[in-house]
């Protein structure tokens, strides 16, 4: 069974490095989508349809904090989604402060955030541990 990720930021070219990398590791594993702007993002988001969402942290029209709360209340919005929540990644191009990050949104360990210049092997690793049941 394919996992379904997508990927919301709009530095384009770091998006299409993270989607090249997890082709190359598993074209046959990963479904990936994606969408450069965060409120066609929204809009066109399907609620049970994603097994993980990295989200650009800094976003031209919106964070992506706000952005997750959005596509989590669409989730909620919906009867028949299924029970199954999707999996969050922030992507940030600045060094993590995981204490500060975490006073904002408590429900996310360090392991829902990648820096943008990770090592590809780095970055592999932490999706399948963010997907893995």
């Amino acid at each position: 069974m394919k996992r379904n990720i997508l990927i919301i930021d709009d530095d384009v070219e770091t998006s299409l490095k993270y989607k090249k990398w997890l082709e190359e590791e598993a074209k046959e594993v990963f479904n990936i989508t994606l969408i450069d702007d965060p409120e066609l993002a929204e809009q066109n988001f399907k609620p049970g349809n994603y097994d993980l969402v990295l989200i650009g942290f800094r976003m031209s029209v919106m964070d992506g904090f706000d952005l997750y709360d959005r596509l989590n209340k669409l989730s909620k919005k919906v009867q028949d989604t299924p029970t199954k929540e999707f999996k969050i990644c922030f992507m940030t191009s600045s060094r993590i402060n995981y204490k500060a990050l975490t006073e904002i949104h408590p429900d996310f360990g360090e392991e829902c955030y990648v820096c943008k210049q990770v090592e590809k092997e780095v970055f592999i690793k932490q999706v399948y541990s963010l997907i893995s049941p």
